[in-house]
């Protein structure tokens, strides 16, 4: 198994690590453990991640556009270049925990859940 199919499944055990999830032009950036910043996006059929070295700070990069981006230091991984089911289901989930945490889904859920407890 891939190191970053690995450190996905981390964060997908661990969601209450991201935080400060804020939406870009086409992509949800957020920072894991308060400290690693990262973005995520769906493009058809394939799910696209980045990591973001140095950087501290999503709300940095949201309004990059286009020839912003050049010189911005990162690395991007792609379910698809992955391969395997794992990988596309992995981060498929991810992306999901992100968008919820983006509009306080979880907070709306418990709301409703505790309604038949």
């Amino acid at each position: 198994m891939s190191k970053i199919v690995q450190a996905v499944n981390a964060m997908i055990a661990n969601p209450q690590q991201i935080t400060n999830v804020v939406q870009g032009e086409s992509e949800f950036f957020f920072l894991y453990k308060n400290r690693y910043t990262w973005s995520m996006t769906k493009r058809e059929d394939d799910y696209l991640l980045w990591f973001y070295p140095g950087c501290s700070n999503p709300d940095d990069l949201t309004s990059f556009e286009g020839p912003d981006w050049e010189g911005v230091p990162m690395v991007t991984y792609r379910a698809k270049e992955i391969g395997t089911k794992e990988a596309k289901a992995s981060f498929s989930e991810l992306y999901t925990i992100i968008k919820e945490k983006l509009y306080g889904l979880n907070d709306v859920l418990d709301d409703i859940i505790a309604d038949v407890e």
